[in-house]
């Protein structure tokens, strides 16, 4: 373990530049990641082969955390922790994962992705990608100007579902390889498409969430060979996008079990 006590530090640099730059974490192919259990899944082997676990910060008030790992280890300042951390309070642990981008992969067999079209809010990017973990998803695809997937908020919204989930950048290319394979498009609307609770799916699904204000696409919509409409009551006009898809990826599990 070394521990690094100036601000001025190339590596300590180099770490506030992941978490600051979007344009850093692209051209290293690196992010952050915060959290014990997160963190321990990728030395484990649990986590997907395409995130490795690089490197470790510990707070130097926390050694205990940082035990274990199989990589270089640098202790900082309390409050240095705190300027990187992502958290209102920090966790005491924080890795510098290295990522490296894999080709679009669809299932010709059967599988249920779910695609996301422009999405605008880290925080919700990230509750999907949990609940896609959850549920068992195979996949996200993110179509159009959506959030970046490492954002340090997106990455704290997946509690360390991260390293479990692959995410796609698409384009149009993607739709046509889907319905080569037979895939069903299925775009959630407010209202006026099927009532989620009395649909059936086949073994090919791909499920789309659109733009927290603008919903899906008219592009998307116009692939779509189904729609689909979570019914509610009272006098909530729709649910967030996360929330409806996390509702949507659980009716399809269900009925794949």
């Amino acid at each position: 373990m070394q521990t690094i006590t100036s601000k001025d530090n190339a590596k300590l640099k180099a770490v506030r530049a992941l978490v600051r730059s979007k344009k850093e974490r692209q051209e290293t192919s690196c992010f952050v990641m915060e959290g014990i259990r997160a963190l321990n899944a990728l030395p484990a082997g649990s986590g997907l082969a395409s995130c490795k676990l690089k490197e470790v910060w510990v707070s130097d008030d926390q050694f205990a955390l940082a035990e274990g790992f199989d990589v270089p280890v640098y202790a900082i300042p309390h409050d240095f922790m705190e300027q990187l951390s992502d958290c209102q309070t920090s966790q005491g642990l924080l890795g510098v994962v290295e990522y490296t981008p894999e080709a679009l992969e669809i299932n010709p067999e059967h599988g249920n992705y779910l695609l996301i079209d422009n999405l605008s809010d880290p925080g919700n990017l990230g509750t999907l990608i949990r609940s896609a973990a959850a549920f068992g998803f195979d996949g996200i695809l993110l179509h159009g100007d959506c959030v970046e997937v490492f954002n340090p908020k997106t990455v704290r919204a997946t509690m360390g579902a991260l390293p479990f989930c692959r995410c796609w950048q698409t384009d149009d290319t993607a739709f046509t390889k889907l319905a080569e394979l037979g895939y069903d498009l299925i775009s959630t609307v407010i209202t006026g498409g099927e009532n989620l609770h009395e649909a059936t799916f086949g073994p090919k699904n791909v499920l789309v969430i659109g733009n927290e204000a603008n919903g899906v696409s008219d592009a998307i919509q116009k692939r779509a060979i189904r729609h689909l409409s979570i019914p509610i009551s009272g006098n909530v006009e729709s649910l967030n996008a996360a929330v409806a898809g996390s509702i949507g990826m659980f009716s399809l599990m269900s009925q794949g079990e």
